[in-house]
């Protein structure tokens, strides 16, 4: 099973919850015989650069006087290299915990934080800009941290300080005080996306290194972050945050808005650039290079975060209520770096789980949202057709490591509970600059197309007047050509397989493959199974996590 490995477990800990909660939206593998491997897959080094002389002087002082650190020497014009001279120098300094927000806006709910509203005449490039506009968000609710925003124009950086005369507060019960010392909790960026002259939402930054950005005819869903620390582990989860920014004024005309950002945390800062080019698929091209203030061994690369709740694939059902499905992603699709497709069905499991996938970095890998009709789930406020997919394809800096899922239990569906991301095989150290680089889209369509059939649906449940554990899943059309001697491919980590079924769907078409697992005196099983004609692959490596319920 080269490149794909399966493992379970349950932290003696829960961690600390991926996000802030949801509103609720009433208000709002491996192949038979694996193929050579392409030049192109090979696993990229990691990238390491030890500190700069001048860093390295600053650390020795500030072990002394943590005020002893000189400014970050200026590029002629303002750039990716001044925010990662500036991520340098903070790491070398001690974390300072970042002052309060007042006590009147952390109070307020989630209805009394949107009713502070951005003055239409306050939003950024709103006579300057053909294709951008920013819209900065205020402090409260849960988000707590102030961030500073600047702009880079014509090489230069010019700071934009927060102004309460920016907001219509309207009735809220904030003192005058509370209003001037509020600040930027983050901001978004609108863009024409769907319909010439109409101002839409592109990506928003707010909350942690948290973003969110949208594709043609999308709603939010799932998230990204910059860094995660300790997902999953006994420890606890740190949430590094994004504590300034500087958003680049595009020429006329451009089509891409390049947004740099300073990481900072309890154990790590980072300098980040993100170029966004907004579209039916909006795409990301994101690099950061990171200054760990302290051995690390749980860091995770380019974590996806997303809601599942529940669909018609789970074996334990949810019994009160109408919809079909509720979730922002369905799945974690694969592309191994021997080019093998792999799907896993996602979970809301009884008990926090996490799930090793792949021990070399992935050609691409994502959480995604296959179903895209209304009545797959029913939700008329929700819009669950329309959450985007995100993908994530790596590039430079990822080094060996292992593709991790972790699946959190959840009672409803207003919080994010699926993480994935890459976990480095080896501890990041202090005194040394990690720098790693990815692609990443936003989309309705799948943004990677696999070059085999795709799994449509999956069903489980318990066979009739039995006790065996009954699974169906549907393939996507398989050409005619293809299903004359097609053969199963099933296996499962423990218990026993029965009675595996390849049949034609009469009414759609479509091929299905069905088979019992005889789970007597088992907690759980991996089940892996595809289908294959003359001993190689036609469809995805469809992966499941059966567990006694």
């Amino acid at each position: 099973m080269a490149g794909l490995l399966i493992s379970s477990c349950s932290p003696s800990a829960d961690p600390a919850p991926e996000a802030p909660a949801k509103p609720a939206p009433a208000n709002p593998a491996a192949q038979s015989e694996a193929p050579v491997e392409p030049m192109t897959a090979v696993a990229p080094e990691a990238v390491v650069e030890t500190l700069s002389p001048e860093a390295a002087a600053t650390l020795a002082a500030s072990e002394e006087d943590p005020s002893a650190a000189p400014p970050p020497p200026a590029t002629p014009e303002f750039d990716f290299e001044d925010v990662r001279r500036k991520a340098e120098i903070l790491a070398s300094r001690p974390f300072q915990t970042p002052p309060g927000i007042p006590k009147e806006a952390a109070a307020l709910d989630y209805d009394g934080y949107r009713r502070i509203q951005l003055r239409q005449d306050a939003a950024f490039w709103k006579d300057s800009s053909d294709k951008f506009r920013i819209l900065p968000d205020p402090r409260g609710y849960l988000f707590n941290y102030a961030v500073r925003l600047n702009f880079v124009e014509e090489g230069e950086e010019v700071a934009r300080p927060y102004s309460a005369d920016d907001f219509n507060f309207y009735d809220l019960p904030l003192p005058d005080e509370a209003k001037r010392l509020l600040g930027f909790a983050g901001f978004r960026v609108v863009t024409p996306l769907n319909i010439a002259g109409k101002w839409d939402e592109l990506i928003s930054f707010r909350g942690a290194s948290f973003f969110r950005a949208l594709g043609a005819g999308n709603l939010y869903g799932a998230s990204a972050r910059g860094i995660s620390i300790g997902t999953a582990s006994p420890e606890g989860e740190q949430f590094p945050y994004f504590r300034e920014f500087w958003l680049q004024k595009p020429a006329p005309g451009t089509d891409t808005i390049r947004i740099y950002a300073l990481l900072d945390g309890e154990s790590i800062t980072g300098a980040y650039e993100f170029s966004v080019t907004p579209g039916v698929e909006t795409k990301m091209q994101i690099t950061a290079t990171l200054f760990p203030r302290k051995a690390l061994s749980t860091v995770g690369i380019s974590p996806l975060t997303s809601m599942y709740f529940f669909s018609p694939h789970d074996i334990r059902k949810h019994p009160n209520d109408f919809r079909p499905a509720v979730h922002d992603s369905e799945g974690l699709s694969i592309q191994m770096y021997n080019g093998e497709w792999v799907w896993r069905p996602l979970f809301n499991p009884k008990t926090l789980q996490e799930s090793v996938l792949a021990d070399r970095p992935p050609l691409g890998f994502g959480l995604v949202q296959r179903k895209r009709d209304f009545d797959d789930y029913s939700d008329i406020e929700a819009g669950y057709h329309h959450r985007p997919t995100v993908w994530v394809q790596p590039k430079a800096g990822w080094g060996e490591g292992q593709l991790v899922l972790v699946e959190i239990p959840t009672v409803n569906e207003y919080n994010d509970n699926i993480v994935a991301y890459w976990k480095p095989k080896t501890a990041w150290q202090p005194g040394t600059a990690y720098t790693v680089s990815y692609d990443m889209k936003w989309s309705l369509l799948t943004s990677s197309v696999p070059d085999v059939a795709t799994v449509a649906e999956t069903f489980a449940g318990v066979k009739p007047a039995a006790t065996q554990q009954l699974f169906v899943i549907d393939y996507e059309q398989i050409p005619e050509a293809l299903v004359n001697g097609v053969e199963a491919d099933i296996s499962t980590s423990a218990g026993k397989i029965l009675n595996p079924v390849i049949k034609t769907n009469p009414e759609t078409g479509k091929i299905r493959l069905s088979f019992e697992l005889e789970a007597q005196n088992i907690d759980v099983a991996e089940l892996r199974a595809l289908l294959t004609k003359g001993g190689k692959p036609i469809t995805e490596t469809w992966l499941y996590r059966w567990r006694k319920e």
